[in-house]
C-alpha cells in the first residue's frame, strides 16, 4: 500500500514537473509576444492539467492535490489576463506602427 502511495506522489510530481515546464513557456511567449505558439502550449497544459487530475484518487492526500489545483487555477487566470493584455498592447503597437508607416508613404512620396 505504501509503495503504490509513493509511486502515485512520483507520479504526481512528474505531472506537476511538466505543468511547471509548459508554464515557463508559456510566460516566454508572452514576454517575446510569441503569439502563435500560445494556443498549442495552452493545450498542453489542459492535457498535462485534465492528466494530473485524473491521476488524483480520493484516498489520497486530498489538501495537497487541492493545493496544487488551486495554484494551477492561479497561474491559469494569470495567464488569461496577461494573454489580453498583452495581446491588447501588440495590437495597439501595430496599429499605431501601420498608421505611421501609412502616413510616411502618404506624405513623402
Amino acid at each position: 500500500m505504501e509503495r503504490h502511495s509513493v509511486s502515485n506522489k512520483i507520479m504526481h510530481q512528474k505531472i506537476l514537473n511538466r505543468i511547471r515546464l509548459v508554464e515557463n513557456s508559456i510566460e516566454t511567449s508572452l514576454s517575446n509576444e510569441d503569439f502563435m505558439s500560445i494556443p498549442e502550449l495552452s493545450l498542453d497544459l489542459e492535457k498535462l492539467v485534465k492528466e494530473y487530475a485524473a491521476s488524483i484518487k480520493l484516498d489520497e492526500n486530498l489538501k495537497s492535490n487541492s493545493e496544487e489545483l488551486e495554484k494551477i487555477l492561479h497561474k491559469l487566470a494569470f495567464f488569461k489576463e496577461q494573454t489580453i493584455n498583452k495581446f491588447k498592447n501588440y495590437q495597439s503597437k501595430v496599429s499605431a506602427q501601420t498608421k505611421m508607416h501609412q502616413a510616411y508613404k502618404k506624405y513623402s512620396g
